[in-house]
């Protein structure tokens, strides 16, 4: 479990500190900020579907895939809406490259499901 949350975290994080990294060099601090707020906003509702996902797998032959589902509606409730909230809360901040900052949260946001999903899907225990 300790080994599939970190897969959790690690990937998205160094995808886009790697991604982010060269972009604010080439075009501005911005970027690295954008990307630290789509990380904190995106990567822990992955980590708490991961944990609800090794619950409810006990329980129920589809606990992993109401887990998904669960983890899906928890991300898109904190990472998009939270993403509303700073960008709406920070006007002068966020507000100059609109796009950019949107394009980062949509970008982890993919990134962190399609991590999820694959160590969600991956081998059964037993096998």
């Amino acid at each position: 479990m300790i080994r599939r949350a970190a897969v959790l975290l690690g990937v998205p994080l160094l995808l886009a500190a790697g991604v982010a990294l060269p972009i604010g060099l080439w075009r501005g601090p911005y970027h690295w900020l954008c990307a630290a707020v789509a990380v904190g906003l995106v990567v822990p509702p992955g980590l708490v579907t991961l944990i609800v996902a090794e619950r409810m797998r006990r329980g129920s032959p589809y606990g992993q895939v109401g887990a998904l589902v669960i983890g899906t509606a928890l991300r898109l409730l904190v990472g998009f809406g939270g993403a509303v909230l700073v960008f709406a809360l920070s006007k002068p901040t966020f507000h100059g490259d609109a796009i950019g900052f949107w394009m980062w949260v949509l970008g982890v946001y993919l990134t962190t499901l399609v991590v999820e999903t694959i160590l969600l899907a991956g081998r059964p225990r037993g096998a």
